[in-house]
């Protein structure tokens, strides 16, 4: 089963007047899929750091599994797997390399589940990351990533730099993760292709106030997935 993020009266400021998030009040619950959508600077990205602790809050708490991120004393860490374009890996290292620095951090690191996910996103441990696209080591890195047997996923707009089949694995298999084990997952991202057919909830940021949050059903409120990128545009722009 997985984690459990509490958020309460949350609110994030950098320097003295420019509030990212504001009054962020929800209960993420263990095996929630949650996509977490928005306009750039919504504040996706900064929720996201907030849920592991990069950052922390100006106002109000939020916990994962009743624990503070941000104290960082935190043996639930090694349960949490953590996906973004941000993450920046020594070329003239192999992808041996990462994945044997990457298990060094986790006790639960599974060889089995690594030697899966190689096939499945069809990466040669052998080759050098400096010799790689930039969507191919962010395949890399969601090998390191699900062999740690997660219970919290966190992505952050990885998505946009996979192939279409690259994306089509990583999706299905999130999803397919998510129905088997029940890991929490929240994916922030602005590619809203199918991603309704993987999702259990949607929450919608706009300028760090959250539209709307709660099951993909209710949001959808009867119609069908197809509808589902129209209605986000539409939420995002009402009140524009």
């Amino acid at each position: 089963m997985g984690f459990q993020i509490d958020i309460q009266n949350l609110g994030y400021q950098i320097l003295k007047n420019r509030q990212i998030l504001t009054d962020l009040n929800l209960q993420i619950a263990p095996g929630d899929f949650l996509a977490v959508l928005g306009e750039n600077g919504a504040g996706k990205t900064t929720l996201l750091d907030l849920i592991l602790g990069f950052r922390k809050p100006s106002q109000g708490t939020l916990k994962v599994q009743n624990e503070k991120p941000y104290q960082d004393n935190w043996k639930s860490r090694q349960e949490i797997a953590y996906l973004s374009e941000k993450v920046d890996i020594p070329g003239d290292w192999t992808v041996d390399d990462f994945l044997k620095f990457n298990e060094y951090f986790y006790t639960r690191y599974s060889h089995e589940i690594e030697a899966k996910y190689l096939k499945v996103f069809r990466v040669n441990r052998m080759d050098r990351l400096g010799n790689m696209s930039a969507g191919e080591i962010r395949r890399v890195q969601i090998v390191a990533a699900l062999s740690i047997e997660p219970k919290l996923i966190v992505v952050d707009e990885i998505t946009a730099v996979l192939d279409i089949v690259g994306r089509r694995h990583f999706m299905g298999v999130l999803r397919d993760l998510n129905r088997e084990t029940r890991c929490t997952i929240v994916l922030a991202t602005n590619i809203l292709e199918d991603l309704a057919d993987h999702i259990t909830h949607v929450m919608l940021l706009r300028k760090g106030v959250v539209k709307t949050f709660g099951p993909l059903a209710a949001f959808l409120g009867g119609a069908d997935a197809s509808a589902f990128s129209r209605t986000v545009a539409d939420l995002l722009e009402d009140g524009l």
